[in-house]
């Protein structure tokens, strides 16, 4: 359940993703990834490939960010359908970083690196079965599910310490609320 559900949370996070990628950084969008990359490429040389991991750097074009939004919507909806075998959920991970790196300030939030994070254990917690099989699968290892609640834990805690922390008065008198939904960026 939490795998299927994890698929189609990425199906969703690629999906709306897709419909924007021209005009947030295909050639005529408002970041055009081809100057990004080009400016990482001047800025840190031979380490740009690390410092920025996307498979962008192969083909910096349009038809690149469709390919890799269209391969995401297709491996999230498979891993939704069929969640089992630790390849397509690498794979589904890697493009997911890919278009992270590439989306700059777009893809620059909270929930982005929460779910590179989550995808990241999914990985490692997705049976290692390449097709389903009658029986139950073992299940996943201790460590891997008390990495994925601790990363619960700190989302939850961090989450609540940063509004706090941020002696925000609006957070002190509970009106912040207010603001952030009339000043969202997001749809």
């Amino acid at each position: 359940l939490f795998l299927r559900s994890l698929g189609i949370i990425y199906l969703l996070a690629i999906g709306s993703l897709w419909v924007q990628i021209e005009g947030l950084l295909g050639s005529t969008g408002i970041l055009p990834i081809t100057d990004y990359l080009n400016l990482l490429q001047k800025h840190f040389s031979a380490d740009a490939y690390l410092k920025a991991p996307t498979l962008l750097w192969i083909g910096a074009n349009d038809a690149t960010l469709h390919f890799l939004c269209g391969l995401g919507c297709a491996l999230a909806l498979h891993a939704t359908v069929f969640p089992f075998g630790w390849i397509q959920w690498f794979a589904l991970w890697g493009v997911y970083l890919s278009l992270t790196i590439a989306g700059q300030t777009f893809l620059n939030f909270q929930w982005d690196i929460l779910l590179l994070e989550v995808g990241f254990l999914s990985i490692f917690l997705a049976p290692c079965a390449i097709r389903p099989r009658f029986r139950c699968a073992a299940p996943p290892s201790t460590v891997m599910v008390w990495l994925s609640r601790w990363l619960l834990a700190r989302f939850m805690l961090l989450s609540g310490l940063v509004k706090i922390a941020s002696n925000d008065p609006a957070w002190q008198n509970l009106t912040a609320l207010e603001y952030h939904y009339m000043t969202q960026p997001l749809p």
